[in-house]
């Protein structure tokens, strides 16, 4: 946190002992985590610390009416405690992006915490407005994502991802507030999508994939529950053969 704090304020630098914490247990990690500067920003890196230090103890005496002490810092270069490790995993630390068509503004914006992407924003269509968002877990594997496909403002689709590829969407395409359209993906490829009936229209049709093209479809056309149309699908998934499907019988039943 305090690197990128740094960088804020123009000065770069980099850390040293970043994991050294993590391997001495209960033992105080003072003096194992460094951040080392140029000699020529020493002074001024040293004044932006002390700055954002008194602003802490500021807002923990405020919240805890005592005062609960600093761990000393010791500088060489920059030697930063390693209590402050903690604060860099809660704390929003850097943002950049692309400017796709150059028009002075960033049309795909990240934002990292602790040095990890945390979340990505796309502007599709040069409006100003993120329209794609992608969501990252701690490792910076992609989990979820929203999409505002007809770019008005709402986010009426949602992706959710397993090791990094698209398993489900979710649309909603009239925003009822209800799901009418679902798509499933195997290894980030798609596989199956449903229409669902808009408001009170219980129809359904399920479409059936073969690397991204429809091969064939079953609709359920009274809205019953139970598809009675069977569709298969040529080339150019023009419709080769339609066929009923008959309900199979209850075996209990004669």
């Amino acid at each position: 946190m305090v690197l990128n704090l740094l960088e804020q304020e123009g000065i770069q630098g980099r850390v040293d002992g970043e994991y050294l914490p993590g391997g001495v247990g209960e033992l105080q990690a003072i003096d194992l985590v460094r951040v080392m500067v140029d000699e020529s920003d020493y002074e001024r890196a040293r004044q932006v610390i002390r700055e954002w230090e008194a602003i802490q103890v500021e807002k923990e005496e405020s919240a805890t009416h005592k005062s609960t002490g600093i761990l000393p810092v010791f500088i060489s270069g920059l030697v930063i405690g390693g209590g402050l490790v903690f604060w860099a995993y809660n704390t929003p630390v850097t943002e950049d992006g692309m400017d796709l068509n150059r028009d002075g503004v960033l049309d795909e914006k990240r934002i990292y915490r602790d040095h990890r992407i945390s979340m990505i924003e796309v502007d599709r269509n040069f409006d100003g407005k993120a329209d794609v968002v992608y969501h990252f877990d701690r490792r910076g594997v992609v989990k979820e994502a929203e999409h505002d496909d007809n770019f008005d403002g709402i986010y009426e689709t949602k992706y959710r991802y397993i090791y990094g590829q698209p398993h489900v969407q979710e649309s909603d395409l009239d925003q009822d507030e209800n799901i009418d359209y679902r798509a499933l993906f195997k290894y980030g490829i798609l596989d199956e999508a449903v229409i669902l009936g808009e408001g009170r229209d219980l129809r359904k049709k399920r479409k059936k994939f073969r690397m991204g093209k429809l091969v064939s479809a079953e609709y359920d056309s009274d809205g019953n529950g139970s598809y009675d149309i069977e569709y298969e699908y040529g080339h150019f998934e023009e419709v080769e053969k339609q066929s009923s499907i008959i309900p199979r019988q209850n075996p209990d039943i004669p």
